[in-house]
């Protein structure tokens, strides 16, 4: 019996990011899931790694998610391999725009990766993971820390 029938994995190319999405390609594919690959992309931040600031803030939402969908099929290929999956580009605080996103695709998981912030940090910035978590309308899987990278995986050698 499927659990899930739509899993949102949050990807912001961080090892956490990078383990959160094996652990939501494993689950899509024990449960025939479609799954989306959600990239929020904050004013003035660069849309990939190696991109200059402000790079994406003058391109058409079109050009990006070209960019984003070419990136993420090079850089994931072999895990999305055999999943109906696609990339979704949202601008603007990555906690609300994971949420709105949340909402409107009526996902019944959402996959993320956490940075561990803790003390000061935490209080400061606040942590998307945990904003999600307590807000989402779903059941939400948070990734804590990178597992270890062999051959084939993604961001592995």
């Amino acid at each position: 019996m499927a659990l899930f029938s739509h899993i949102v994995c949050c990807s912001d190319f961080s090892p956490q990011a990078e383990t959160a999405l094996e652990a939501a390609t494993e689950q899509a594919r024990r449960d025939g899931a479609r799954l989306t690959l959600l990239h929020v992309v904050l004013p003035g931040a660069p849309l990939l790694p190696g991109d200059k600031p402000h790079a994406a803030d003058r391109l058409p939402d079109q050009e990006i998610v070209h960019r984003l969908t070419t990136y993420m099929r090079e850089r994931y290929g072999q895990c999305l391999q055999g999943l109906d999956w696609r990339p979704v580009l949202r601008r603007g605080h990555p906690s609300e725009e994971i949420l709105a996103q949340l909402q409107e695709s009526n996902a019944d998981l959402v996959v993320l990766g956490s940075q561990g912030l803790s003390g000061m940090g935490l209080v400061l910035l606040g942590s998307v993971a945990e904003r999600v978590s307590r807000r989402a309308p779903c059941t939400c899987l948070i990734i804590r820390r990178a597992a270890s990278r062999g051959p084939g995986a993604p961001g592995g050698a």
